[in-house]
């Protein structure tokens, strides 16, 4: 049975007649960007972890554009970068620059204070590297880490699927 959140994630046919995908015609059809086997989930979420931490804004599009080059599952790559929204953006820029800071060797600073309206320039400017280097380690950590645990969590049910038919084959 599907969850009622998957019904209503709209079907092949509405997205090839959404006006902002009507472009990409028959690459929708592509039965591969919606196949859910272990390797194309793995893969989709793995990119939307990774686009999803490392862009601020059209992750989906990225995602979804590295999804089709990587053979990866479309829907899984696109809702894996709701990682960051208004609520977690804060805490992940935080610990990007953190993470950045400590691999170059800077000293951490605050990094988000602009108490002064004319210094806030230079103040950005100084944080640019630590977290851009920051971002780009947690996101490719996170990657490799969700590409892990999909392909765990997908043999744990697997083995559990076979325990259960097992039991029910020996009764």
């Amino acid at each position: 049975m599907k969850p009622k959140w998957l019904e209503r994630l709209p079907d092949r046919e509405q997205l090839r007649q959404s006006p902002g995908l009507r472009w990409l015609g028959p690459l929708i059809e592509r039965p591969w960007l919606w196949r859910m086997d272990r390797r194309s989930v793995a893969r989709g979420v793995a990119l939307g972890m990774f686009f999803g931490l490392t862009i601020p804004f059209g992750q989906g599009l990225f995602s979804g554009a590295a999804a089709v080059l990587f053979r990866a599952n479309l829907p899984t790559a696109v809702v894996t970068t709701f990682i960051s929204n208004p609520f977690t953006t804060p805490a992940i820029l935080l610990a990007g620059y953190l993470t950045g800071s400590v691999l170059l060797g800077h000293p951490a600073r605050e990094p988000f204070s602009f108490d002064d309206g004319r210094a806030w320039m230079e103040k950005l400017s100084a944080v640019g590297e630590p977290l851009v280097v920051g971002l780009l380690v947690l996101a490719t950590a996170a990657a490799a880490a969700s590409y892990a645990m999909v392909h765990l969590y997908w043999r744990m049910a697997a083995y559990r699927r076979y325990v259960r038919l097992r039991a029910v084959t020996r009764s």
